[in-house]
C-alpha cells in the first residue's frame, strides 16, 4: 500500500511541477509581508492533497479556480467566486516545512517532493474573509512568485507573473 502511495505522490510531484514559470527566487519567510502576497496570480498546477484518503474516488479541483485570475490585496481577493472576498483581514505568520497546511503535511521530504517546497520555514498568509462569516483561506508563499492554496482536498499551485520591465527609450 505504501508503495502506492509514494507512487501517486510522484505523480502528483509532477502536476504540480508543470508551470511555464519557475516561481521566482526563495522567500526568506521572516521577510515575508502581507504586500508578498498582493498581485494577480494564475493556476500553473494542482494534486489531489496528500493527506486525502478517499473510498475509491479522488476529489476534482474546481473548474472556477483553474480558469480565474486571483487577485490578492492587502484588504480581500477576486476571482473566482469561492476565493473572492471583498473585506478581509490578513496576517503572516512562519510555519516550519513539517507544518503546512495546519498540520496536515508533517513529512518534510513530502513537502520538498510532492509540493515543491524548497525552504524549512514557509511563511503562511492567514487571509480572514470578513465580508462573508468569516471564511479562511491559508496561502503558503513557496517562493517569490509561487503560493500554494488548499482547498476541498486540492492543492492549487499559483503563480504570480513578473511585471514586464520597461522598454528602453
Amino acid at each position: 500500500m505504501r508503495s502506492i502511495v509514494l507512487a501517486v505522490l510522484a505523480l502528483g510531484a509532477v502536476a504540480c511541477s508543470r508551470s511555464t514559470a519557475g516561481g521566482g527566487a526563495a522567500v526568506d519567510a521572516d521577510d515575508a509581508t502581507v504586500a508578498s502576497f498582493t498581485g494577480d496570480w494564475k493556476v500553473s498546477g494542482h494534486i489531489v492533497a496528500p493527506w486525502f484518503v478517499g473510498p475509491g474516488f479522488s476529489p476534482e479541483p474546481d473548474a472556477d479556480v483553474l480558469g480565474a485570475t486571483l487577485a490578492l490585496t492587502e484588504t480581500g481577493s477576486s476571482g473566482a467566486a469561492t476565493l473572492t472576498c471583498d473585506a478581509a483581514t490578513a496576517t503572516v505568520e512562519v510555519v516550519p516545512v513539517t507544518q503546512l497546511f495546519e498540520g496536515k503535511v508533517t513529512d518534510a521530504g513530502l513537502a520538498r517532493s510532492a509540493l515543491g517546497v524548497s525552504e524549512d520555514e514557509i511563511a503562511v498568509m492567514r487571509q480572514t474573509c470578513t465580508a462573508n462569516g468569516e471564511a479562511l483561506r491559508l496561502y503558503h508563499l513557496i517562493a517569490e512568485d509561487r503560493l500554494l492554496l488548499g482547498l476541498n482536498d486540492i492543492i492549487y499551485q499559483f503563480d504570480r507573473e513578473k511585471a514586464a520591465a520597461a522598454p528602453a527609450p
